[in-house]
């Protein structure tokens, strides 16, 4: 096994190779094209969902460099709360965006994604699903002004929703090296454990020893001993490493 997330003084779980999910997650309903991201797609497609606004026009680059945008990534359902600050330039990609929130989460990053936002959805092109292609589209276009919300999805069988905040709006700082994390609460949990539901469950078998479950669980994580598993634990050095591992 290779562990792709943090274990003992690491800020999330090691986990499985991407590709297997956990044999009691893997035939849920939220892992088949029944997804709750596929079905509320297709329905806002079969309800003839509102057109989303215009697209606003890209940064240009006789506008002089961009400013920085304070983002809070929540994710939903998560008891206690689960979420990251992090400071991104606000010309970043959509796509690079994508690539930054999986490494302030720990997620590998092998699952479909997408952005819903007030101008569309955007990930991965796909036709049937409504979405458009991200990577020429930015952050300030689908998020203009402080306080503007979206919703961003990671695996749609997990279904990892995260929402994202605009806290602040700050002046460029070409000092200040980007994107970055300044924050956060508590280690993301390991992908493919069966969404909110099936971390909360994981949580639960790991604190008690006598479960019947406790062994088998430790080891589809990689982990020796449940003392490694520390989902209270938030490493802002261990993120901002991976951050910078992007660049």
């Amino acid at each position: 096994m290779v562990p792709a997330c943090e274990a003992g003084r690491a800020e999330r779980q090691p986990a499985r190779p991407h590709a297997q999910a956990h044999p009691r997650y893997a035939a849920h309903p939220s892992r088949t094209s029944g997804s709750p991201l596929r079905r509320r797609s297709l329905d806002f497609l079969a309800a003839g969902r509102a057109q989303p606004a215009k697209l606003p026009a890209k940064r240009k680059k006789t506008a002089g460099p961009a400013p920085v945008y304070q983002l809070k990534v929540s994710m939903r359902g998560a008891k206690p709360p689960i979420w990251r600050r992090l400071l991104v330039p606000a010309d970043i990609s959509l796509a690079r965006l994508h690539a930054t929130i999986g490494a302030a989460f720990g997620w590998h990053g092998g699952h479909m994604h997408v952005f819903e936002t007030a101008y569309g959805d955007f990930g991965r092109a796909d036709r049937e699903l409504g979405h458009r292609a991200g990577g020429s589209v930015t952050l300030e276009q689908v998020a203009p002004e402080v306080k503007d919300k979206f919703r961003y999805t990671y695996d749609f069988g997990d279904d990892w929703v995260h929402d994202i905040l605009v806290e602040k709006v700050l002046a460029p700082d070409p000092s200040t090296d980007h994107p970055r994390c300044i924050g956060g609460k508590r280690a993301a949990p390991p992908d493919d454990c069966g969404g909110i539901w099936g971390y909360q469950e994981l949580v639960e078998v790991l604190a008690d020893p006598a479960h019947p479950e406790h062994d088998e669980r430790l080891e589809w994580l990689g982990l020796a001993d449940a003392s490694q598993f520390t989902p209270d634990t938030f490493d802002l050095e261990e993120v901002n490493r991976r951050l910078r591992a992007l660049h």
